[in-house]
């Protein structure tokens, strides 16, 4: 494919979705190292959660009609007949007029439909007194009202959060059926890049991408593979994808430029893979190649750092979603925001503009910080990033605009 026939946002979005995955393999895991896995299959509930009615409140477990017409003034009165703590079986019953002393999270007598707070009842010589009228229900959780037996409590295909293990737990589950983590080739080229550890020497620059790159992978639920620093030879990014073979995905950092460009497309080709797209139509990253090789998604990406995070961010996480089994993602979050000064853009190029957010006069202020694509210091100071669409030639001074995150 010849370089610079570019590529629109939405059509590379659509070739890179429609890219064969395969499901991955399932194993266990612990509980405990089950965060931000997915799902494998669904988790159904054995038993109800909780398993017996619970008190929600420290007070009085009564029968709510009882309670009916009871004020400060003219309280209801009724005969105590128990205590019942936490982790204690009830076996009291509460018949008409009496009041049994529940915990909060106590198991809840029989007889019993709700319960008074301490606030609203006082001790009296022989039981106690409730100010205030009680509605059935009341200050109780139900047996099966967070989770009931046989519910699908977690969909498979989603990403086990933090709160999720909490539920897991309640289900009484030790070990947790998860996908795979993928495993993402990464190779990094260029004649002047040196690693992060070297000092540098005229020409030559550290190594940017492949940390930035394998961080967002990582933190995005994939391991990385990392290949070595590939000289611009076709020979030698040969070596280097042959040696990921078994990957996931593969990426190549610093290959798509139009130098280089011959090089990987070369590369892929000799080992018998093909290019879907070489450029586009986007800014910053538009010398992005995607190609096919292998069976396997091998991804191109600019040299440059900050058009190399944005591809990432842009395209690439969300074929990861996919790689991972992810089928119900969560919504990305986003903040809206009134823009504080003019941002220009070339018509029919779909843009990203690094951005910072404030507290302003009318709710939030969203600020450009307008820098060229290989400033990486301006994705460290930047909250998020603003899209303007191919269609719009610039936003303007006031304009209310959607924040996106980098991860």
């Amino acid at each position: 494919m010849e370089f610079l026939t570019f590529t629109t946002a939405a059509e590379a979005a659509r070739l890179i979705a429609s890219f064969p995955v395969a499901p991955p393999p399932v194993e266990e895991v612990p509980l405990e190292q089950a965060t931000a896995r997915v799902l494998a299959s669904s988790i159904t509930a054995a038993e109800d959660i909780p398993p017996f009615r619970r008190s929600l409140v420290d007070g009085y477990a009564v029968k709510a009609k009882d309670t009916y017409g009871a004020r400060e003034g003219t309280p209801a009165f009724f005969r105590m007949t128990g205590r019942i703590g936490v982790g204690r079986a009830a076996h009291i019953r509460v018949g008409d007029g009496e009041a049994v002393y529940v915990a909060t999270g106590a198991m809840l007598p029989e007889g019993a439909d709700g319960v008074v707070m301490d606030e609203y009842a006082r001790p009296a010589s022989d039981g106690v007194e409730i100010t205030r009228a009680l509605r059935k229900g009341e200050n109780v959780c139900l047996a099966g009202e967070d989770v009931r037996t046989g519910q699908v409590a977690l969909e498979a295909g989603r990403a086990v959060s933090p709160i999720d293990l909490g539920l897991l737990a309640a289900l009484g589950f030790t070990a947790v059926p998860v996908y795979r983590l993928p495993e993402c080739g990464l190779i990094s080229s260029g004649e002047e890049i040196v690693p992060a550890e070297a000092i540098p020497g005229p020409g030559q620059v550290r190594d940017i991408n492949t940390h930035t790159v394998s961080g967002l992978i990582r933190a995005h639920g994939c391991r990385v593979r990392f290949a070595g620093i590939a000289a611009d030879a076709v020979d030698a990014i040969a070596e280097k994808l042959v040696s990921l073979k078994g990957c996931d995905a593969i990426f190549l950092s610093g290959g798509s430029s139009k130098g280089q460009a011959d090089f990987m497309t070369a590369a892929v080709e000799r080992l018998g893979g093909r290019i879907v797209f070489h450029g586009l139509n986007i800014r910053p990253g538009k010398p992005t190649i995607f190609a096919e090789l292998w069976d396997t998604a091998v991804f191109g990406l600019p040299g440059h750092p900050v058009s190399c995070a944005m591809v990432v961010v842009r395209f690439v996480l969300p074929f990861l979603s996919r790689l991972r089994g992810e089928r119900a993602q969560a919504p990305r979050w986003s903040l809206r925001g009134l823009l504080e000064t003019n941002v220009p853009s070339t018509y029919g190029i779909e843009e990203y503009v690094r951005v910072n957010v404030s507290d302003g006069p009318e709710g939030l202020s969203v600020t450009p910080i307008f820098a060229k694509s290989a400033v990486i210091s301006t994705l460290s100071k930047a909250d998020g990033y603003v899209v303007i669409p191919e269609g719009k030639e610039g936003l303007e001074a006031g304009e209310e605009v959607e924040v996106l995150p980098f991860g």
